[in-house]
């Protein structure tokens, strides 16, 4: 039985992006500054492979270190996480004022991301191993499997065990998973995933 076991990670990440530098004008004449950070490539493709449908594989958003200027409270937040190999979304939330007096839009992600629903059918998996129907598996709601996205170090290999991603004490997680762990105590406020930002500036 393995009493331990890691996965590192050194920090230092061999991935590739081609971002939009919000320069010039599109086809249809209009400045590109709102388009500034979306990544448009990721390692040279311009979607992923690793999920079951075409809307999961899409990648959307900038990579949380730049937004465009102008942001608004009703918009849609949307931002490519490589670790988790997928595009999540971020809704407004509040406005704050910082330790520098500064106006921020305070953006949290909402639980609909890792819920298990519709929307999230393109995140459930098939599993050739342990499904000898074809089906596809979907995790309990705040949870997401990570078992084709994490690589060995160096290697396309895929880790060949299940490795499955929450949010810290499961937070928003089915209760039924909840549940069946002792001593987690998910807080909203201090383990819910957020992006304050400068709308004037981004």
């Amino acid at each position: 039985m393995i009493e331990n076991y890691g996965f590192r990670r050194d920090g230092a990440g061999s991935n590739i992006y081609l971002v939009n530098n919000g320069v010039g004008r599109d086809e249809n004449f209009n400045d590109r500054i709102n388009e500034v950070g979306l990544v448009e490539r990721f390692n040279f493709e311009s979607k992923l492979s690793y999920w079951s449908n075409e809307y999961a594989n899409m990648i959307n958003g900038t990579d949380s270190t730049l937004w465009h200027p102008s942001t608004r409270k009703n918009e849609r937040i949307y931002s490519f996480i490589s670790d988790i190999c997928r595009s999540v979304y971020l809704d407004y939330n509040e406005t704050l004022t910082n330790n520098f007096n500064i106006e921020t839009y305070h953006y949290t992600l909402p639980n609909s991301v890792f819920s298990n629903s519709t929307e999230n059918e393109g995140f459930c998996l098939n599993s050739t191993i342990a499904n000898k129907t074809n089906e596809l598996e979907c995790l309990p709601s705040g949870l997401f499997s990570l078992k084709t996205c994490i690589r060995f170090p160096e290697s396309m290999i895929a880790i060949p065990l299940p490795i499955i991603g929450s949010s810290p004490h499961f937070l928003a997680a089915d209760p039924a998973v909840q549940n069946a762990v002792y001593g987690l105590e998910p807080d909203d406020i201090a383990h819910r995933s957020f992006v304050d930002i400068e709308p004037l500036t981004g």
